[in-house]
């Protein structure tokens, strides 16, 4: 959740043993108010011994309950309006073998169809692929909270962020970026279109272990746009090169295929999971865990979002570049069953 309320938790000292390990809660001995408004800049909460909230003025204070941790933790933090981020232990993940699902599609699943075969037969809409270049594919976006959510994805699976990839691959992705601009631009009529990645480090290690580790950038028409205050929330600056995150996990957001990148990288700042589309969901007003993609499908957005690509598309609006890469998408899609009427 995005948090708003802010708070100086107290707690015991065995209760705080394990509230460190959530991601966004933080100890902090004999705090003063400079060390708790430090804390909350780098979107967590304070938590210190009961004791040592009496030198803290102007804050609330708020005593965590005396109930089993594990279990229930997060919720009551939700319940009180801020975010306590994933338990985290120390196990670590190694994601370099696992199954990818953005593989599978970039693969067409295993099987030797041509793209605009695969389009035909693919089991699930969502997985149709739109745009194909060398090194690229366009795929719709699953749980996308509004039409028009797309995703570029490298073919490789050994890039973990768009700031790991070789120098020569950045002009290519740049022509693909420009052109899911004008694919967007074109079907949905709203601007500016929005660009954003949840770049992972080049270790493939992670700390949950359903991660996605494989570079793919979001992009979505700017029906919603991300503020200020929630670029301010995680600490994002204007950066001109994403090479400089390569080493590292990241956040980083754009509005415009050329507009000003903002990055988000500093080590000591808690970013959310699926952050921006937390950010959408609560403009949106959504309940609760509707921007969480894997409980929510949102399938009829998927659905507008392929036909209304595919209608711009037909109607001969675009250049010859685009129409050639989404061939397999124009010949394919409109014989799925789903699309026997259009």
């Amino acid at each position: 959740m995005i948090t708003k309320n802010h708070y100086l938790l107290t707690a015991n000292e065995e209760q705080i043993s394990t509230l460190v390990n959530f991601e966004a809660i933080e100890h902090i001995s004999d705090p003063v108010m400079f060390d708790v408004l430090e804390i909350w800049r780098k979107n967590k909460t304070p938590v210190c011994m009961e004791s040592e909230a009496q030198n803290v003025v102007g804050v609330t204070v708020l005593q965590v309950p005396h109930f089993n941790i594990m279990s229930s933790f997060r919720k009551w933090a939700f319940d009180m309006g801020f975010e306590s981020g994933e338990y985290v232990g120390n196990v670590k993940y190694d994601s370099r073998n696992d199954t990818c699902i953005l593989c599978s599609i970039g693969s067409h699943q295993g099987l030797s169809y041509k793209t605009s075969v695969y389009n035909q037969h693919v089991p699930r809409e969502v997985d149709c692929i739109i745009y194909e270049s060398p090194n690229f594919f366009v795929t719709s976006e699953f749980g996308a909270l509004l039409p028009g959510f797309l995703m570029i994805v490298p073919k490789k699976h050994n890039y973990f962020s768009v700031a790991q990839f070789p120098e020569e691959l950045f002009p290519e992705y740049q022509e693909v970026c420009d052109d899911v601009e004008e694919l967007l631009l074109g079907a949905f009529k709203t601007s500016p279109i929005l660009f954003f990645e949840h770049g992972s480090g080049p270790s493939g290690w992670t700390s949950h272990q359903k991660s996605i580790v494989h570079a793919h950038t979001h992009v979505v028409p700017g029906f919603i746009k991300i503020e200020d205050k929630y670029l301010e929330m995680v600490q994002a600056r204007e950066c001109n090169n994403i090479t400089e995150a390569k080493d590292v996990h990241y956040f980083a957001y754009q509005e415009g295929s050329r507009g000003q990148l903002y990055l988000a990288d500093n080590p000591d700042v808690y970013v959310q999971r699926q952050y921006p589309r937390q950010i959408i969901a609560e403009e949106l007003g959504l309940t609760p865990g509707q921007y969480n993609w894997r409980r929510y499908a949102f399938s009829e957005n998927t659905h507008v979002t392929l036909y209304r690509i595919f209608r711009y598309l037909v109607s001969g609006s675009t250049n010859r570049r685009i129409i050639q890469r989404c061939s397999g998408f124009i010949t394919g899609y409109p014989l799925r069953e789903t699309s026997e009427e259009y």
